[in-house]
């Protein structure tokens, strides 16, 4: 009987610690409400993260419930005007979006999806001007929500030159004409990957222009 005893408890230990290696330990943000003062977009911020943290291959793009690949599917899960009573938002800050390896959400993109359902969660797009490319303002957060999923900070993501960091000045304009390159499809090859949407025409030329512009850190 004792030595059933102990095995049970041993297999419960074990248990214990494959369910905790699955979560990752972090403190659920404090948002402040009173910050978020410009509209937050569905299409061009909250489907990007979405889509590059939880509806991939394998996770919740189709071949798990609840399938977050678009609009409709997503809207199920939220709770317009009352973040803190949506499932998408408690998944976010619950440590269980998206799994290890990946990396939890940060502080700016669970403030995006707080935001966007306190704002009444609705199907915008955020209007695009393809002459207006000062880095901080435009070219920045446009890399910063379609490619630092995977090319964060310490990423080794893609391979040659698409290899590691997307995150400041120094590193995307050493890599500006191969990002150009990926986003507009040349070779074949085209970036953010699927099932990410690809940019519009309208951000591609965005950041052509920023290219060609001389790349100007502004």
């Amino acid at each position: 009987m004792k030595i059933k005893l102990v095995l049970i408890s041993f297999v419960l230990i074990i248990a214990a610690i494959s369910l905790s290696s699955c979560k990752h330990d972090s403190i659920p943000p404090i948002i402040d409400e009173s910050a978020i003062k410009d509209t937050v977009y569905f299409n061009d911020v909250v489907l990007p993260i979405i889509q590059s943290n939880c509806a991939y291959s394998g996770c919740h793009a189709g071949e798990q419930n609840p399938e977050l690949s678009n609009y409709s599917s997503i809207k199920k899960m939220v709770n317009p005007g009352d973040p803190k009573n949506s499932r998408l938002y408690t998944y976010a800050i619950g440590n269980k979006m998206p799994p290890s390896p990946k990396t939890l959400l940060n502080l700016d993109q669970v403030t995006s999806i707080y935001g966007w359902i306190l704002q009444g969660a609705l199907e915008n797009t955020e209007p695009c001007d393809a002459f207006q490319y000062a880095f901080k303002k435009d070219i920045l957060p446009l890399i910063q929500r379609n490619c630092i999923s995977c090319h964060n900070k310490g990423s080794t993501n893609g391979t040659g030159p698409n290899k590691g960091e997307l995150t400041d000045y120094s590193q995307i304009s050493a890599k500006a004409n191969t990002i150009l390159d990926r986003i507009s499809g040349k070779n074949g090859s085209i970036m953010p990957p699927s099932p990410q949407k690809p940019l519009s025409d309208c951000k591609i030329t965005k950041f052509s222009n920023w290219v060609n512009d001389t790349i100007k850190d502004n």
